[in-house]
């Protein structure tokens, strides 16, 4: 069934000044165009450095965590849908987030959001990755389930509240991270919910899979605590059935995929296609398209 028709938030701010054009006197009166961005925040004016973490080992399970900031109410203009989960890789439901970075050519960091099973406005609204999105509700640094949180007071930032489209556009791009900038929460922080492409990598280690959750860890070298190590998982689709395989070794020459955290940093790949293999072409940035 095709998607229920969707009129875009510019032209619905211009319709009145369109409405109010003509006569047939002479030439018709500049009209001002809306403003398709919107007058909302971005992204990266409401996320930055976490102040209040602590890499310290010796404070590492502390539920003491002063400067976490509290809720609040945002309003977001103009975010690109980069990806949506539908795939319950446990059965329970684990689906339904959104991730959205700022619509930009040339992304940067902090500019990327998990958007938490959102409502919509309309109620029947259907999305797409491509679509620019408008985001009502409260900012949460999120600081793990109340029975086991983040060490060393790691947040995952993420809204919830409601979603309304604006217009659609490209896919979003993808940001090139250096694979070392994942290896610590304060440098892989700044890519959480975004596009992110990550060249060179390889696993370690066989794939796991327990209750549904397929991963497979990255290869980053000595040295790095186990915390820290970024893994590629199946949370945006059948990564264990439909591929590619993630043997010990595995290479590639560039992974795409979303940057999530839950206890640990993961890229997941939005399907097969978001997998180079050594010596292809890179992947298009609509590779994943629905």
């Amino acid at each position: 069934m095709a998607p229920p028709l969707r009129i875009t938030t510019a032209l619905v701010a211009a319709a009145p000044l369109l409405a109010g054009c003509g006569g047939g006197n002479g030439d018709a009166h500049a009209i001002p165009l809306a403003d398709e961005r919107g007058g909302g925040a971005r992204i990266a004016d409401l996320v930055g450095e976490a102040a209040w973490f602590n890499a310290d080992p010796r404070t590492q399970d502390s539920e003491d965590c002063e400067g976490v900031p509290a809720d609040r109410r945002v309003h977001v203009t103009a975010a690109t849908l980069v990806a949506i989960d539908r795939f319950d890789e446990t059965g329970e439901g684990a689906h339904g987030n959104y991730y959205v970075q700022d619509s930009a050519d040339e992304p940067v960091a902090y500019s990327g959001m998990t958007v938490f099973q959102p409502a919509f406005s309309p109620p029947d609204l259907r999305l797409f990755p491509g679509d620019v999105v408008d985001l009502l509700g409260v900012l949460t640094e999120f600081r793990g389930p109340s029975s086991g949180r983040f060490r060393g007071c790691r947040t995952l930032p993420e809204i919830g509240g409601t979603m309304s489209f604006r217009f659609e556009e490209r896919p979003a791009t993808p940001i090139r991270v250096p694979l070392d900038e994942l290896t610590s929460y304060a440098t892989a922080r700044g890519y959480l919910g975004m596009l992110v492409r990550v060249e060179g990598v390889q696993t370690v280690g066989d794939a796991s899979s327990s209750g549904g959750r397929y991963t497979a860890r990255i290869n980053v070298g000595a040295g790095v605590p186990a915390d820290d190590i970024p893994s590629l998982s199946n949370e945006l689709y059948d990564l264990e059935a439909e591929g590619p395989p993630l043997a010990d070794g595995a290479s590639f020459g560039s992974v795409t995929g979303v940057l999530t955290y839950f206890y640990g940093f993961k890229i997941a790949p939005r399907c097969p296609a978001d997998f180079q293999l050594e010596g292809a072409p890179l992947p298009a940035d609509d590779a994943c398209a629905p």
